[in-house]
């Protein structure tokens, strides 16, 4: 791999976790203002947390981006190093994908049956699910490509 080809894969996941965080803060507020105008709880709930990682996701979107301006050109060894170890971070939120999935699931399931945990209810765990698999499918897909 030379740093043309690490490079697109470092731009391809930025511009696809910027893309998804703008979709989902966006997305997110209007669902949560619909919910609450609706006096839809689970709505709001769901429109709440999309939005809410979002934010986060635009913030790892940006570390990235200033991350990859700040940096020169690299050797050839700096280049398979830097896609191993991001290889190797991809495949470990991979992991951690799964496990919010599985949260999320276990919320959705909680709030289904009328418990709570934290304040958190079905809306909550359905969004949670589908972040998830989004961040998912980009981690497993941009680790592929590397």
């Amino acid at each position: 791999m030379d740093q043309h080809e690490f490079e697109a894969v470092e731009r391809s996941l930025t511009s696809a976790l910027g893309t998804w965080s703008a979709a989902s803060v966006v997305g997110g507020a209007a669902l949560a203002l619909v919910g609450q105008r609706a006096n839809r709880d689970q709505l709001s709930k769901f429109g709440r947390q999309t939005a809410a990682w979002g934010v986060v996701d635009a913030a790892i979107a940006g570390a990235g981006l200033m991350s990859r301006k700040r940096r020169g050109s690299l050797t050839h060894d700096e280049v398979v190093n830097k896609a191993r170890s991001l290889r190797r971070l991809l495949l470990v939120n991979a992991a951690a994908d799964i496990a919010y999935i599985a949260g999320g699931l276990a919320i959705a399931a909680r709030g289904r049956n009328g418990g709570m945990t934290l304040r958190m209810g079905t809306g909550d765990g359905v969004a949670i699910m589908v972040q998830g698999t989004f961040l998912l499918a980009l981690d497993l897909s941009q680790a592929r490509r590397l």
